[in-house]
């Protein structure tokens, strides 16, 4: 049997990233198509880092369960099932619901740090940097975590000025001439996603 294809999606927080995963998860077929995202792999809120003005910072590799994250990207690559962690943000100690996640022909795996760990980083066919300016990716994750994760404005405000810019010049960008594939607008939105698309039909 061969390997799967193994389509990676990076870039800063609120870029696109899972709107395109989600995107090529509608259109593919049945069963053709998992995806693996870094968000499950979360640490509890008791564990994460604070900042010096006492504001947890999750915009950091080491936010992540990355021992467990590694071992289940590598294990679902390699044709056997995962146990997938549910995480619920702003609870503490985290919920212990899982989701199991069968292997596929097709992965798409996406993350701001995805291509930070080498153990994944080299087990992807088809790299994706997705990428917008910082003032819409603000106002994007402003939306985001208030409608999805329940937090205040300000404390959204305070992290991705604080956090997810520093994050993203640390941890992201350095990958960016890595890419199969370079996501800025909607023209190169369009044209990554067919390509992508057919990719995964013809495999």
């Amino acid at each position: 049997m061969k390997p799967p294809l193994v389509i990676g999606i990076c870039g800063g927080s609120a870029s696109g990233k899972t709107y395109l995963k989600d995107m090529l998860l509608a259109r593919a077929p049945e069963g053709k198509v998992v995806s693996f995202t870094l968000d499950s792999y979360y640490l509890p809120r008791d564990w994460q880092k604070k900042d010096e003005n006492g504001y947890l910072n999750f915009d950091l590799p080491e936010a992540l369960n990355t021992q467990k994250m590694i071992y289940d990207f590598l294990d679902l690559t390699n044709g056997f099932s995962i146990e997938q962690p549910v995480y619920q943000y702003k609870i503490s100690p985290p919920s212990l619901d899982f989701r199991i996640i069968e292997p596929a022909p097709v992965i798409i795996a996406e993350g701001i740090f995805l291509f930070h760990y080498k153990e994944i980083r080299e087990r992807i066919d088809a790299k994706v940097f997705i990428d917008a300016p910082f003032d819409v990716k603000r106002k994007r994750r402003i939306e985001r975590d208030i409608r999805e994760r329940g937090y205040e404005l300000s404390e959204i405000e305070y992290r991705f000025d604080n956090h997810a810019r520093d994050s993203y010049n640390q941890y992201v960008l350095p990958y960016q001439q890595e890419a199969d594939y370079e996501v800025t607008d909607d023209d190169s939105f369009e044209k990554t996603f067919n390509e992508l698309l057919n990719r995964i039909l013809a495999y």
